[in-house]
């Protein structure tokens, strides 16, 4: 593992004398006053060989952090990587940079192993990047990669090969302040939560390598690609626990997307759209909750369906290589230097002030305990431009709506557990605007003695062969495990009979059933638990 804290260099770099011009120029552009309303902060995430038809696939009961940028923020399932290259450090060049991978305005990163060398040694003059814009503007950086070919990146921005900070006050040739490199990206997290709970970066950039390496071993859109997606949702989520209830709440943006997609196990041939459709998500202050990037930015952007625009269509498709300039647009701050992807930052994804509506859970309060199985009444109050209706979601998935104030939904048969309860207002012209709350539900006092029930789980789910079920009784109890459709129609009762005190096992013929969402419901005593599972093929 690397880590590298702020350096301050002096010693002096090699620039053409017209590229320290433009510099000068572009720069002293960017650094004029933030725009009113700009984020304080931007985490910047790119998840490795992700798939957006396998985020839709999973839904949110299985990825509720990617499911809760696509509520609460505004997204496209259909963003465009570079034109000619659908691997990894082409596209997180372009990411960083806003070029392209080829031409007279790209980057020149057509491999995809780090040579040793820097984006000047390749390119012939100095490459300026997203972290040159807010390092030199007095703002402070990180990068937490999890390959160890994003040294490249590094290196060509370190305090020898980076430009000399022309902008204000001298802040030195480092551009990223704190740099870690970690294969393991739960240990990734840890240090980003390290560095950032106290003194958050303005601008983070978080690399995820899980699905990427899995897609490789086993094949995009495999069972266990599916499970690399869910486990980097879990750590998604963890990026949202820091920034929830702390000093960064209200005041950041979160950008998701990715350097490329996949297919069988490889991602190279940029003909196939399996390949070069990636997600972009973005939530944050001032973002519309749920709204369609293309609709929002019919003019500029023109959603390209199924086709491939080179960089000379107009309008361009979204890609991932102007999500810097997006960033840097949210923080107030100009283009990067020479970069030529949303270079006019243009990509609209927040809404005028009184646009969007107000919306407010008004009951239960946050952090209010319940028993289990609970009834939770929820309520909201709604205020905008004739509000339509109210949905009401849990761990963000929708449980309910409502059309007419004061807006209400009853949750019935709540099973023990952390819940994040949150409503979405939405005005008759689309926009909307969502609040939550976090509650927690704890095992029921009666049931079993007083003892409760041990924790019911199905593994593997997903499911693509047959599966098991494992429970815990604190004393003998008739047990009964029904499965039901999405229609909630019974289909199966997989498991019933008297079972004593320990640990038991059940094996699920999941094999038999076709691909698709299931619910269970297991009956142990008087104690009840339910879930959802997951069967592929």
């Amino acid at each position: 593992m690397g880590i590298k804290q702020t350096g301050l260099g002096s010693s002096v770099h090699r620039l053409f004398a017209a590229g320290i011009l433009s510099l000068i120029i572009s720069l002293s552009f960017a650094g004029a006053d933030r725009a009113e309303g700009a984020v304080e902060y931007v985490v910047h995430v790119s998840v490795d060989g992700l798939r957006s038809d396998a985020v839709v696939f999973l839904g949110p009961e299985h990825l509720p952090n990617f499911h809760r940028m696509r509520i609460a923020g505004i997204y496209t399932e259909n963003a465009r990587t570079d034109y000619d290259y659908t691997v990894t450090l082409p596209n997180h060049a372009c990411m960083l940079t806003a070029r392209p991978v080829l031409g007279e305005d790209g980057h020149g990163v057509s491999f995809n192993s780090d040579p040793g060398t820097t984006f000047e040694a390749v390119k012939g003059f100095y490459i300026a990047g997203v972290f040159d814009v807010v390092h030199d503007n007095g703002h402070s950086t990180a990068m937490f990669a999890s390959k160890s070919k994003f040294d490249f990146f590094e290196r060509s921005w370190d305090g020898v090969n980076g430009a000399p900070d022309l902008v204000g006050t001298d802040d030195g040739r480092d551009k990223i302040d704190t740099y870690v490199n970690v294969g393991d990206t739960e240990a990734l997290i840890d240090s980003f939560v390290a560095h950032t709970t106290d003194s958050p970066h303005t601008y983070s950039f978080v690399h995820f390598v899980d699905p990427d390496a899995v897609g490789h071993d086993s094949g995009w859109n495999s069972t266990a690609y599916y499970h690399s997606v869910m486990r980097v949702d879990t750590l998604l989520g963890r990026i949202f626990d820091l920034i929830d209830g702390g000093p960064m709440d209200g005041v950041t943006a979160v950008i998701l997307t990715a350097d490329h997609g996949g297919t069988g196990s490889s991602h190279d041939n940029p003909l196939l759209p399996e390949n070069y459709t990636v997600p972009l998500y973005v939530t944050g202050p001032g973002v519309p909750a749920g709204a369609g990037i293309y609709s929002f930015n019919p003019v500029s952007r023109l959603d390209p369906l199924g086709t491939r625009p080179d960089y000379d269509a107009s309008p361009q498709p979204v890609r991932n290589g102007g999500t810097s300039n997006l960033a840097l647009d949210l923080l107030g701050l100009g283009p990067i230097p020479g970069s030529v992807i949303n270079a006019g930052q243009d990509l609209d994804v927040t809404a005028p002030n009184g646009v969007l509506p107000e919306a407010q859970i008004t009951g239960p309060e946050e952090g209010a305990l319940f028993e289990s199985p609970a009834t939770i009444e929820i309520g909201a109050a709604a205020r905008g431009n004739s509000i339509e209706r109210v949905e009401f979601y849990a761990d963000w998935v929708e449980i309910g709506e409502d059309t007419s104030s004061p807006y209400a939904h009853t949750w019935q048969d709540v099973m023990p557990g952390e819940y994040t309860i949150s409503v979405r207002a939405i005005q008759a012209d689309g926009m909307a605007a969502v609040a939550r709350i976090d509650i927690e539900v704890v095992s029921v006092t009666g049931g079993l003695t007083g003892e409760g029930m041990g924790e019911v789980r199905i593994y593997p789910n997903p499911a693509s062969g047959g599966s098991t079920v494992y429970f815990s009784l604190s004393k003998p109890a008739y047990v009964e495990l029904v499965l039901y459709d999405t229609l909630g129609r019974r289909i199966d009762t997989a498991l019933a009979g008297l079972r004593g005190p320990g640990s038991h096992r059940a094996g699920l013929e999941t094999d038999r059933l076709t691909p698709g969402f299931y619910f269970y419901r297991m009956r142990m005593g008087s104690a009840v638990s339910s879930g959802k599972f997951l069967v592929l093929r």
